[in-house]
């Protein structure tokens, strides 16, 4: 089961099949990299570069500042920039690294959903919020209650949540964000899960169309729904799914509204974390058995085009977060991408909406 881990090596590999310098005028890159539990993915454009979530397991942080180092020696046009940074929510395994971002790159602009609910592990999105001012960067905040507003349900876009341009104009739109009141109906626990409040983010590039969730929930899932039933806001060609492949952040609906054709989940190797002195380690994909094996069964009936290769893959049946030792099981994957099993993915979309998935098995 084990695999190569990304590097720096990989990264220079891969891009030695491409040209240096600048990306082609209609191409896009996103980088899916391989943080461990956590997400954390870089949009490369022609004319600049947006990271959305910034997350990653404790002992992953420094291979994500290693990978944006190594992507700004080849992009050097970029000057070290990064034209935006969007935080889907506030959990640590999407926003661990905006310290260490802030002290190696520049940042333009930083969205988020505007929570401010403090716990050990939400500090870092409380932390950009009062200190972004000071690297010169502009900010702001994203709820569900703003993207209602909105005529039409188009979804909220400006300068700074959209702050790339170029001769094939990149397009992002922010669906949804964190909700300032409890939703009818909702549990307080579901109301207090910041999972819930997760951003939804669509990019789009000509025909090319990716969208992004975080942790996004069925409780927040029904209420996307809810705004954007009978329209096309949601759909896409690629799917970050929701919460590293947990069973709660996907349904059939929500897939139906997507209609993806590709999808990729982030998250750990399964044996990350396993308990070699009799402790599950807290936060990774063993304590969680993630990816599941509803989740990844209902994406591989519902997806639309195959990977060149089937091969087995370990998927989880229950996690140990409730004292009991995790399950996994053997599934053959013929659609679903996973930085699980393929480490860092990085997805190359023109902008007639034709993609390539590069991945080092």
């Amino acid at each position: 089961m084990n695999r190569f881990k990304p590097t720096v090596l990989w990264l220079l590999l891969f891009y030695g099949s491409h040209t240096f310098g600048q990306s082609p005028a209609d191409k896009m890159y996103a980088h899916v990299i391989d943080v461990g539990q956590g997400l954390s993915v870089l949009l490369e454009f022609p004319q600049g570069a947006v990271l959305i979530d910034a997350g990653a397991a404790p002992d992953h942080e420094i291979m994500l500042i290693n990978y944006l180092r190594a992507f700004f020696q080849r992009r050097t046009d970029l000057h070290n920039t990064l034209n935006g940074i969007m935080i889907t929510h506030q959990h640590i395994d999407h926003n661990i690294a905006l310290d260490d971002l802030t002290r190696n790159f520049k940042i333009l602009n930083y969205v988020d959903n505007g929570r401010r609910q403090v716990t050990n592990t939400e500090v870092n999105q409380i932390w950009m919020q009062h200190h972004f001012h000071q690297f010169g960067c502009r900010y702001e905040a994203i709820t569900f209650d703003n993207a209602m507003g909105v005529p039409n349900h188009t979804g909220l876009t400006n300068i700074i949540i959209d702050p790339v341009s170029g001769t094939i104009d990149p397009k992002i739109v922010i669906y949804s964000g964190s909700f300032v009141a409890r939703p009818a109906g909702w549990s307080k626990d579901q109301y207090e899960d910041p999972d819930n409040h997760s951003m939804v983010i669509k990019v789009t590039f000509g025909n090319a169309s990716f969208l992004f969730s975080g942790d996004l929930e069925e409780s927040g899932i029904k209420q996307v729904l809810k705004l954007y039933s009978g329209t096309d806001a949601l759909k896409a060609d690629v799917m970050q799914v929701g919460h590293h492949g947990s069973r709660s952040a996907i349904t059939s609906e929500w897939l139906s509204a997507i209609k993806p054709k590709y999808a990729f989940i982030s998250c750990g190797q399964w044996d990350d974390g396993w308990p070699s002195d009799g402790k599950p380690k807290p936060y990774t994909a063993y304590t969680y058995a993630h990816p599941h094996l509803e989740s990844v069964k209902l994406l591989e009936d519902s997806l639309t085009i195959t990977r060149p290769t089937n091969f087995t893959a370990c998927v989880g049946t229950k996690g140990s977060y409730q004292g009991s030792p995790s399950e996994f099981t053997e599934y053959l994957i013929k659609k679903v991408y996973s930085t699980a099993w393929d480490g860092t993915i990085v997805i190359s979309a023109t902008a007639q909406g034709q993609y390539t998935f590069n991945t080092h098995q």
